[in-house]
């Protein structure tokens, strides 16, 4: 599997964090800084906790430099150095290239904990993973028209400085929450709309036509309604009337990587990671991650972000 170094410590720390027992906290990047602010150094993944009335810490460095070849013997010299000066009861290397002999030899003799992250075929996979590719399924909606009312009650003067605003909004962020403060685009509050009513959706085919639809949708709560802010002050919009399309579309999301995490000594498996993806959820990048726990059998699904 082709990863970034942050791809692979995150992969690292997940797991861990997993199987671990409650009361451990697991930190990634960790800076540390001497009396005068310089830096020292940077952990990538730092474990700390109790052991029965022990205090544990448990240093975890990853590397990932396929180009570089197994990892050598001097990069665990240097873990074996960190340990000493800063105080870890445990230090593991992993590296997705393999270790070099000399590094193994170095680590077996200090006691340093080799392990790997190593690219498996799929079928080897078989036992837990039936899947080859995620079907994901977006909701699409387009607003056509909108109708704003407001209040018979309420003064003419009133009424025409929201048509002033509403003439040259446009798609313009006009629309005021009285709870959140947030302005929105007239879209928005379209969209916000739909996902309250989901089953507007249900007889819709995957890839199929676009429905029309008109929806009158009444802000009657005194804490949670839309605001214009007009000429004549800050004006209430009781209803929005909305014409719009809805569209069901189904993306296919290929198993992209499958990898392995195990202890190198004796080859026995941690956890396995079957990757889907990447697909765009709201304009930002994920990958599905499906991890497998060697002793438990548990599968934990996670969105990491690309």
């Amino acid at each position: 599997m082709a990863y970034d170094g942050k791809q692979l410590e995150a992969l690292v720390a997940f797991v861990e964090k997993t199987l671990l027992p409650q009361g451990f906290d697991v930190k990634t990047n960790e800076r540390i800084f001497n009396d005068d602010g310089v830096q020292i150094a940077e952990f990538d993944i730092e474990i700390r906790g109790k052991v029965g009335s022990t205090d544990f810490a448990w240093l975890i460095e990853c590397r990932d430099r396929p180009a570089g070849g197994p990892a050598p013997g001097s990069w665990i010299e240097q873990l074996f150095g960190r340990r000493a000066r800063f105080g870890f009861n445990k230090v593991t290397a992993v590296s997705t290239t393999g270790f070099a002999a000399g590094a193994i030899e170095f680590a077996t003799a200090v006691g340093i904990e080799l392990r790997e992250v190593k690219t498996l075929s799929p079928s080897e996979f078989a036992g837990w993973l039936l899947l080859r590719r995620l079907h994901c399924r977006v909701r699409h909606t387009t607003l056509l028209q909108a109708s704003f009312l407001v209040d018979e009650s309420e003064p003419e003067e009133w009424r025409q400085a929201l048509l002033a605003v509403l003439s040259t909004a446009g798609d313009t962020a006009f629309l005021k929450s009285s709870k959140s403060g947030e302005t929105v685009p007239t879209r928005n509050a379209f969209s916000g709309a739909i996902e309250q009513m989901a089953a507007l959706f249900d007889d819709l085919q995957p890839n199929g036509p676009e429905k029309t639809i008109q929806l009158r949708v009444e802000y009657a709560n005194d804490d949670d309604h839309f605001v214009v802010e007009t000429a004549a002050g800050a004006i209430r919009v009781h209803a929005i009337i909305f014409r719009g399309e809805l569209r069901l579309k189904e993306i296919p999301v290929p198993l992209s990587a499958t990898s392995e995490y195990r202890h190198t000594e004796t080859g026995q498996p941690i956890s396995q990671t079957a990757t889907f993806g990447p697909q765009t959820i709201l304009g930002i990048k994920f990958s599905t991650e499906m991890h497998h726990m060697a002793e438990s059998g548990e599968i934990h699904v996670i969105l990491r972000r690309v």
